[in-house]
């Protein structure tokens, strides 16, 4: 990963709290922390899958 300037993102107690608490429907419980860190840590999701929208986090693809 270092190779490719990318880093592990582990996850800390406060990713866990926010995915537990998130409102809607999408309740896959690895989509919700992927989620919350990305709240958290003001990053983007990259993903096709519109069920990130509902989750309040920035979505590209």
């Amino acid at each position: 990963l270092g190779e490719m300037g990318l880093l592990d993102l582990p996850i800390h107690t406060e990713h866990a709290l926010l995915a537990g608490g998130m409102v809607g429907d999408h309740r896959d419980p690895f989509d919700r922390i992927l989620a919350a860190q990305a709240r958290l840590e003001n990053l983007t999701i990259i993903s096709a899958d519109p069920a990130f929208d509902a989750l309040g986090v920035r979505r590209l693809w």
